[in-house]
């Protein structure tokens, strides 16, 4: 429940601030609309940004479904936009939502995207989500602006991302400007995309980076972005499932899935979850 922290002010709104792997998020029951519907992006922007607000990649709000899922779950980027999908963020509100009551172990979650599933394991701390198929839609793309002559392919896992495999990807000095620059190319998806750069390090492992839009930073982790990155380095032949992908947050994300003709269907990814922080956001931080 909420109160005024203070007479004639509006009330502070409770929340969890929970990352997967580094990709943090501010997590809130919005069931009775803590967080107004057209407030959503405001409250979003401000208290994702660092120093003033709590600093995350993003606001997680588990709110009423309209359908037969256990409860809603909404994405709103650090920049305000909303996001379709954010494996990372459903394995945290799919935490929440356990540890709420919310839902139980087990839990299905409507999203833009689709409804997904998620369960919650024995320790609490580990998630493993059911995503929605991931959809390769074009291979073998080059920019050509792109000097390097870089290769890549197109995925969209509930969201896009382009996915390219490199000798090293921790040697890639310009990667934050050179994933802001493909993010926003005219050829890469009308919509921009996720970028993800990837190197296999043995026969069940890839190193993945990732530039997310919506934050327009690199991410310490991306859990649609680790989708993408390991449907493709199986595809090219670089690994065999199960396939674990080692983020920049250092916590790896294992997925699993059913080759399909067009990419893969019966995702699944797992990774672990963490509480870093419970409280109320005051008023002034919404400013």
């Amino acid at each position: 429940m909420t109160k005024d922290l203070e007479p004639g002010r509006r009330p502070g709104v409770p929340f969890a601030k929970m990352h997967g792997g580094g990709n943090d998020f501010i997590v809130v029951d919005n069931r009775k609309g803590a967080v107004p519907g057209g407030e959503a992006a405001a409250f979003a922007r401000a208290v994702c940004r660092p120093h003033f607000g709590l600093g995350a990649d993003g606001v997680v709000l588990i709110e009423e479904p309209g359908g037969e899922a256990d409860y809603r779950w909404r994405y709103i980027n650090a920049d305000g936009t909303d996001g379709d999908l954010c494996g990372n963020g459903a394995m945290c509100g799919a935490r929440f939502a356990f540890e709420a009551g919310i839902a139980g172990a087990a839990s299905a979650l409507e999203t833009a995207a689709g409804t997904i599933r998620a369960t919650v394991h024995g320790d609490g701390k580990t998630v493993t989500v059911q995503m929605v198929d991931a959809r390769i839609v074009g291979e073998g793309l080059s920019l050509s602006d792109d000097p390097a002559g870089t290769a890549f392919d197109r995925v969209v896992v509930g969201v896009p991302h382009v996915v390219a495999v490199t000798a090293d990807a921790d040697a890639k000095a310009d990667f934050h400007s050179w994933g802001r620059a493909v993010r926003y190319h005219g050829a890469v998806m009308p919509e921009g995309a996720n970028v993800d750069l990837v190197h296999r390090i043995d026969g069940h492992t890839v190193r993945m980076r990732t530039w997310e839009r919506g934050v327009e930073a690199e991410t310490l982790a991306c859990g649609t972005g680790a989708v993408a990155s390991a449907v493709v380095a199986e595809r090219r032949g670089l690994v065999r499932q199960p396939v674990r992908v080692v983020t920049s947050g250092g916590r790896p994300i294992t997925v699993e899935w059913t080759p399909a003709a067009d990419g893969a269907t019966d995702v699944r990814m797992t990774g672990e979850t963490t509480v870093v922080a419970r409280g109320v956001i005051d008023p002034d931080a919404l400013r």
